[in-house]
């Protein structure tokens, strides 16, 4: 009876182990405050003295941050120029105008089109590329279910 207690003990040590992140509260802040949103972050200024030292991780942390998105933003902004703007999408579905574009033009049977839903439109070298998900109907008028890459290039779709 005692190896069976033993053996619980250590499952219930190993269960809060595993668990931990979830209700240990490590690194936030003890009391958050009404007037604030909890999005918004307050940043303060201190002037510290020169011969005092400075908490750099945290300053090069930001830094390294606002690099990052300066990079992607600067790759967005090369892409529009060189492949056309993003396209905009249905909100309700994400699919891109230009892919709606192909689908009447190429399906045998447009009207037929069912559950139309893409992923987010991302950008590469290629294009604006997206998959999306949708039925339509074959030539024996069966709903066949079909999941196609697009590539979206100067507000033109091509399947990929």
């Amino acid at each position: 009876m005692s190896i069976l207690k033993f053996i619980l003990f250590a499952l219930v040590l190993f269960g809060l182990w595993v668990t931990e992140p979830i209700w240990s509260n490590i690194g936030t802040p003890a009391t958050t405050s009404p007037a604030l949103p909890v999005d918004e972050t307050v940043e303060e200024t201190i002037d510290v003295p020169a011969d005092m030292p400075v908490n750099r991780p945290v300053m090069e942390q930001k830094q390294t941050k606002n690099d990052e998105v300066n990079v992607e933003s600067r790759f967005l902004k090369e892409l529009e120029v060189k492949i056309g703007p993003r396209p905009s999408v249905k909100e309700s579905t994400g699919v891109p105008s230009p892919v709606y574009i192909y689908w009447r033009k190429t399906l045998k049977y447009p009207d037929s089109l069912q559950e139309e839903t893409c992923g987010p439109v991302r950008g590469s070298e290629e294009g604006w590329t997206t998959v999306c998900r949708y039925k339509t109907e074959n030539s024996s008028y069966e709903l066949e279910l079909r999941e196609d890459r697009f590539v979206i290039r100067n507000g033109t779709a091509y399947k990929k």
